[in-house]
This record gives C-alpha cells, structure tokens and sequence, in this order.
C-alpha cells in the first residue's frame, strides 16, 4: 500500500483527486478517472490506496453498482494448448486407423468405451488452455449482494454472494491439491462462512487491490 492521509482518494477506484475536485464547503466530491461522485468525508476517509494492477479496469455495472474485471495471461494456457494440440493429433490419428481397419463392430465398440476418458481430456484440457489464455473475471456489487463470473465472454461460471457493503473482505492464503498456496479473496457471509473466490494463481497484489475495491464501501 502506498499514499498519505493528506491526499484525497477516489472511494471507488483509488486514483488521486486534486484539491479542486473536493469541495468541503459543500461536502461534494468529484472523480474525474471514473465519474465518481459523492461525499466529502467518503475520499477523506480513503487515506489509503492500493495501487490499480494493470491487468484489472473497472466499470459501472447494471445492477447500479460496481463492476472489476479482471484479465489475466497465463502461460500455463500456453503449455495446455501445445500439449492439446499433440495429445488430440495423436488422438485423432489412433482413431482414423481404429475406423479404417476391419476389427468387428463389437471390437470397435469396446475400444470406443475404453477411450472415452481420453477423448473427454483432448476437450477438457484445450477449453482450460483457452481459459488460462483468454478468461476473465468479472466481480459486481450492488444492491445488496455481488456475483463473480469466470468465462470466456459471455460463456462461463458465475457465482452470487451477500454483500451489503459493511462487510470487510481480506486475503486468505489456501494450498490447492497440488501443494500450491492460492491467493484467494474472502468476503464474511451472513452465515457465518467465508464467500472465497480468486482466478488461479493470481498474485497477492490483485488479490489486495480487489480486496481494497470491496472495502471502499461506496455502493
């Protein structure tokens, strides 16, 4: 984190506002970055920012709140890919000669069933290269609850969860089953549980940012 409490921070997407943009008199405040207006004491209680990553812009959403999306490069997309392309060729090829040859219909069947786990991983695997590659995730916020989605454009998963903006959401670590430590983002719930979600490995700096972008409490 970076900043001083003598400046004056946007509550809803962290950038500075001068001096002009803040008037105390009348207890409004303008963000010229994101359109953001509201009241004085709102940016004057931000007197702290986490720095925007650049892979994260932000947006107003149609439920009249807010919207982060979050865009991520993961060259492990890349390695799945490459690995799709030789797994599926060699998976088309056994197939073709299977099809080409004059085993029996019962034969073929029983050799079919046997490969059904391939064939689904030779789909699997590329759909999570394209993912890793060209995903997002985009968190909302408004009226009383958010939702998460993580897609490729508008095909994907999404989540919903309560958030009335006093929640206070923090980074929690998580290590995955394969002995990686996850950055994951943890919004409290009415219940009593923890609403975690995250993209990956995502670093803890977009982790933080999302976090401070929960916590601004401007909905």
């Amino acid at each position: 984190m970076n900043g001083s409490i003598n400046e004056y921070y946007c509550p809803w997407c962290g950038s500075v506002l001068p001096g002009e943009d803040v008037n105390l008199r009348t207890g409004l405040a303008l963000c010229r970055s994101c359109g953001y207006t509201g009241k004085a004491d709102d940016v004057k209680r931000a007197g702290f920012r986490v720095e925007k990553p650049s892979c994260i812009t932000l947006d107003k959403c149609s439920m009249n709140g807010r919207r982060l999306v979050y865009r991520r490069f993961g060259w492990e997309g890349l390695a799945l890919m490459v690995f799709a392309v030789v797994w599926d060729s060699a998976l088309v090829s056994f197939l073709s000669n299977i099809f080409s040859s004059s085993i029996s219909n019962m034969h073929a069947a029983v050799l079919l069933l046997f490969l059904l786990p391939f064939v689904l991983a030779g789909i699997v695997v590329p759909a999570m290269g394209l993912l890793l590659l060209f995903g997002r995730m985009v968190v909302e916020v408004g009226r009383g609850h958010g939702t998460v989605f993580r897609g490729i454009g508008p095909v994907g998963w999404s989540w919903r969860f309560s958030f009335s903006g006093k929640e206070t959401a923090r980074v929690v670590e998580v290590k995955s089953s394969k002995g990686t430590v996850l950055q994951l983002v943890a919004v409290p719930q009415p219940g009593g549980k923890d609403f975690r979600f995250g993209w990956g490995n995502q670093d803890v700096q977009v982790a933080e940012y999302i976090c401070a972008w929960l916590n601004r409490k401007s909905v």
